[in-house]
């Protein structure tokens, strides 16, 4: 085949047997698109459950005249609303390269991301304006036993979603997922102010309780909207808080006998991976061909070391006096 490297900082084309860059690649697009399916997969469901527990709270919450089931319905709907467009940001994140996006639509998954936390800070602004208004104008709750038990179920149903959403965001790495992951710590902790604030009403007649709970719990949906648009934000920055990694393809690219230095390592996310580029020095008086197989075969160690680099490019320079480099590691 042919393979195009970059040899002592020019670029350089040159027929060799090595395997084919081409099905690599291929079939490393093909592991990471199962990688956001099965993000997808947890997205969908999640979607489902929410818009289940959302239709239920608000029936029972009407029926009881529970204000705070109803506004936990509401907030479960919109919840299911996030989900939702994680879902639709996974799905567009499986598309391939093309044309016209050459590294495919990984960072479709950071967008969907963002425009959900700006989703969640709309609804943490409802939350803050209808507990607000709620503390002003309190109300008596009726047939409280039951929007109880509803609460409560709501309340477990949420704590099952988000360790099952979290521990899919840990396992295939993914922004999307975390957003979807705090956005259920939000939703624990608004079923049990309702729950808590229907008791408190309806066995101590404080019924300014589920009202100051609802401000604070709209505050903590506004700092973790804050954390999800910084890290959102540094990734589509090319930002890449990876010290590990770093640390392990240094490691890896010295571990060849024939490094004998590595420089300028440049690593950025893209969606939920991260590709990259690195310099090695190498003896001046290797062939193009040699110099090629030891890029190749570092390439592949990496690929094979560490499963969230999709692509990271090999640059040979001989062995002269390398001159500081104003970015890399």
């Amino acid at each position: 085949m042919m393979l195009s490297i970059e040899i002592f900082g020019k670029p350089t084309r040159f027929y060799c047997n090595l395997s084919n860059f081409t099905v690599i690649y291929t079939e490393a697009c093909q592991l990471n698109s199962n990688t956001l399916v099965q993000g997808g997969k947890v997205a969908r469901k999640s979607f489902a459950i929410q818009l289940s527990v959302g239709f239920a709270e608000v029936f029972m919450g009407i029926f009881t005249l529970s204000v705070a089931l109803v506004a936990d319905g509401i907030q479960a709907f919109a919840d299911a609303g996030v989900s939702l467009i994680i879902w639709i940001g996974l799905r567009i994140s499986r598309r391939g390269p093309d044309g016209k996006f050459h590294f495919g639509y990984y960072r479709a998954e950071t967008f969907s991301s963002i425009i959900a936390a700006f989703f969640m800070a709309s609804l943490g602004g409802i939350v803050l304006y209808s507990s607000y208004v709620e503390l002003l104008n309190p109300t008596p709750i009726a047939n409280a036993e039951i929007a109880m038990i509803v609460a409560l179920l709501a309340t477990t149903v949420s704590v099952v979603l988000l360790f099952y959403k979290n521990r899919a965001a840990k396992k295939y790495t993914s922004l999307a997922l975390k957003t979807d992951a705090s956005n259920s710590i939000k939703d624990v902790l608004t079923s049990l102010t309702a729950l808590i604030g229907i008791a408190l009403s309806k066995y101590f007649n404080i019924y300014q309780a589920d009202a100051i709970a609802g401000i604070v719990i709209s505050l903590f949906v506004f700092t973790m909207v804050y954390s999800i648009i910084k890290e959102a934000s540094l990734v589509l920055m090319d930002a890449c808080e990876c010290s590990e990694v770093v640390t392990g393809v240094k490691d890896v690219a010295r571990s060849f006998k024939q490094v004998k230095q590595v420089h300028g390592l440049r690593m950025r996310k893209l969606g939920p991976y991260i590709i990259g580029d690195l310099h090695v020095v190498v003896d001046g008086d290797l062939t193009v061909r040699e110099a090629g197989k030891i890029a190749h075969e570092i390439e592949e160690r990496l690929r094979k070391e560490f499963d969230e680099v999709i692509e990271i490019k090999v640059i040979m320079d001989p062995d002269e006096p390398v001159a500081a480099s104003d970015g890399g590691q």
